[in-house]
């Protein structure tokens, strides 16, 4: 089996990402495992480009393509009690 069957999807039932690896059939998974907090860390890095932003820092993700185009902003909480301006 290759790296080509194992994806990364969107568990409806738990409202998680997930990864998960198939079989012959690309539409059933035969094991899957929580994935969400490898996944949005691994966006956040890739959005600051592997630097720890500022707090209250943001950083924009263009991704899609033709008519299903989106733009992921992802900012960094401010520190407990500071105030914070968008």
């Amino acid at each position: 089996m290759g790296i080509d069957r194992i994806a990364i999807r969107h568990a409806v039932l738990t409202n998680r990402i997930v990864l998960a690896r198939f079989g012959k059939d690309p539409t059933v998974a035969l094991e899957t495992r929580d994935a969400m907090n490898e996944f949005l860390q691994a966006l956040a890095s890739y959005a600051f480009d592997g630097k720890m932003p500022d707090p209250g820092q943001a950083a924009e993700v263009d991704f899609g393509a033709g008519d299903q185009q989106f733009i992921m902003t992802i900012r960094r909480k401010p520190l407990e009690g500071a105030t914070h301006e968008r």
